[in-house]
């Protein structure tokens, strides 16, 4: 049977979805030239503007006021929570922009490219998609990131968590530094700014996919993927593990600093490290579990199907093979009724087999794998290396 012609307005229309090229500050980041659209991306130069605001001005000034090296508990140099969060974590959330960028783009063409949505939906597929890159450049969601990234700074630098005798803040009496003032009006707001920018992209994606899961999407039980046509997604979960790899990288370095400087034990912090991994894999890892009450719908109708016509067929085949209740001249060898119970079979334990979550273990791998890698030399503290390596493979194996 020949396929229905793709309709490439619509292919055109889902490929121009992105979560990176708008949204929070992305209008006045371009008009400062601090960003450019994502498929022309100079990301050397990104990744230089934002460590030039961020890290150096922090160099500079702990240097004019000597406390780049000594006269604090932690001087600037020392400070590895600074280094990873404005040298590695903020170039990171940054360049996450284009393989993000990419994967999303093509999963949302392949809803298209593939027939998945019936031709009586797609104006609504339309409508979803325009939907979603309005409330992507939505005021008000700008305002709530910019509002819960100057919340989280505060309290980071007031609560009572807020370290003393470094080089940001040497005596609680005596209030910042220059280098102190910078990190906490410029620095650290534009790290929490990134991370929050990522958490209301995650909620526009979220949105988008449960709208999603609303259409009639047209999902066969049988499909060799196993996920009814839609263990597609589950690539797009791979390259967030990007961003994860930027938050564990902080967590970790604020752990590793209290380590090394205070005394304290890892087992002081690991249900804190926990208990945030967790959450960001909930953040990333959620907006897939929309599509669960379509799968298992689909999965149980599939069991139900299949199986009225395996009943059906088998017993006709018993009759005219077995039984000899309809006999035939026919030989049986050669014959298309064997092949066809082989596939009848095979259609069936796809269905069993079939997943309810359109995320494959080794996706859900390759998405978990780079959060943990900043946690093994804290996990080296406790126990030998190897033996931390040996254990993931085994888990991965």
């Amino acid at each position: 049977m020949a396929m229905k012609p793709v309709d490439f307005d619509n292919v055109e229309l889902s490929q121009s979805f992105t979560l990176t090229e708008g949204g929070p500050g992305a209008a006045f980041m371009k008009r400062m030239h601090l960003v450019r659209a994502e498929r022309r991306a100079d990301l050397g130069r990104t990744t230089l503007i934002l460590m030039a605001i961020t890290w150096v001005p922090l160099f500079v000034l702990s240097m004019f006021e000597g406390l780049a090296f000594g006269r604090v508990q932690i001087p600037f140099f020392c400070d590895i929570a600074a280094h990873a969060r404005f040298l590695l974590a903020v170039p990171v959330l940054v360049l996450a922009d284009i393989p993000i960028g990419v994967s999303l783009r093509r999963v949302m063409g392949h809803f298209v490219e593939a027939h998945l949505i019936r031709d009586d939906e797609l104006g609504k597929f339309d409508q979803i998609v325009l939907d979603s890159l309005r409330f992507r450049d939505s005021h008000l969601g700008e305002m709530i990131v910019l509002v819960l990234t100057y919340l989280a700074t505060y309290t980071a630098l007031s609560g009572g968590s807020a370290q003393s005798d470094t080089w940001f803040r040497p005596e609680p009496s005596q209030g910042l530094t220059l280098a102190g003032y910078w990190y906490a009006l410029a620095a650290l707001p534009i790290f929490q700014f990134l991370i929050f920018r990522w958490i209301y992209r995650m909620a526009v994606w979220s949105r988008l996919l449960w709208k999603l899961s609303q259409l009639d999407l047209l999902l066969t039980p049988t499909h060799p993927d196993t996920a009814g046509g839609l263990a597609f997604l589950g690539k797009a979960l791979i390259p967030f593990g990007m961003v994860l790899f930027a938050l564990s990288t902080v967590v970790s370095s604020g752990i590793a600093e209290r380590i090394l400087f205070t005394g304290a034990r890892l087992q002081e912090y690991m249900w804190n490290y926990l208990t945030l991994f967790v959450f960001a894999l909930a953040v990333f890892a959620a907006p897939m579990l929309v599509f669960v009450p379509n799968l298992l719908a689909l999965k149980q109708r599939g069991l139900i199907e299949y199986g009225t016509l395996g009943s059906e067929y088998t017993q006709a085949f018993y009759r005219r093979w077995v039984g000899k209740t309809e006999p035939t001249e026919e030989p049986l060898l050669g014959t298309g009724d064997i092949q066809s119970l082989a596939d009848l079979g095979n259609s069936f334990e796809i269905i069993r087999k079939m997943r309810i979550l359109p995320v494959e273990l080794s996706d859900f791998t390759a998405f978990v794998l780079p959060g943990l890698i900043p946690a093994l030399p804290l996990a080296a503290t406790e126990m030998p290396l190897g033996q931390i390596i040996k254990g993931l493979l085994k888990l991965i194996a």
